[in-house]
């Protein structure tokens, strides 16, 4: 939501914004509202909407993360309804025999379409069970810092 590109620049240029640019945009409207300083053109959000497919290659690389989920032993999300990544049956190694997929963990407040999959489920606030985990592996959280 801090990410807008330019789809007419090669490659995409990407501006990384320290506001959520999504404020214009909704499903299917993608456009920001802002320009591209190098070619003029009409910006776009990185976001996927409920109900879309991603088609952006960056910054999102599906790519990338399909191989990565596809190494993976473990996959945690967080404060994520899963409701836009199911749309993604290579993220979660649906090819592999359930044996060899990797665990899902899942921490949200509310039902997702994974939880029957996950090999834990904590209905938390994400804030307080990373930090719980932090404190169990013995490992600080580093103050957050609004400068970039």
């Amino acid at each position: 939501m801090y990410i807008e590109v330019c789809t007419a620049c090669t490659p995409n240029r990407e501006y990384v914004r320290v506001f959520d640019v999504t404020e214009r945009t909704a499903l299917h409207r993608h456009q920001t509202g802002r320009a591209c300083h190098k070619c003029g053109a009409q910006l776009r959000d990185t976001i996927v909407h409920f109900g879309e497919r991603g088609t952006l290659g960056q910054p999102l690389n599906w790519e990338a993360a399909t191989e990565a989920a596809s190494k993976a032993d473990t996959i945690l999300c967080l404060g994520s309804s899963l409701k836009v990544l199911k749309k993604y049956p290579r993220l979660w190694c649906m090819t592999k025999p359930p044996s060899r997929r990797p665990k899902l963990y899942i921490v949200n407040l509310q039902w997702t379409p994974k939880d029957d999959w996950a090999a834990l489920k904590l209905h938390g606030k994400c804030d307080d069970v990373m930090q719980l985990l932090m404190d169990e592996l013995g490992l600080e959280i580093p103050p957050y810092s609004r400068v970039l």
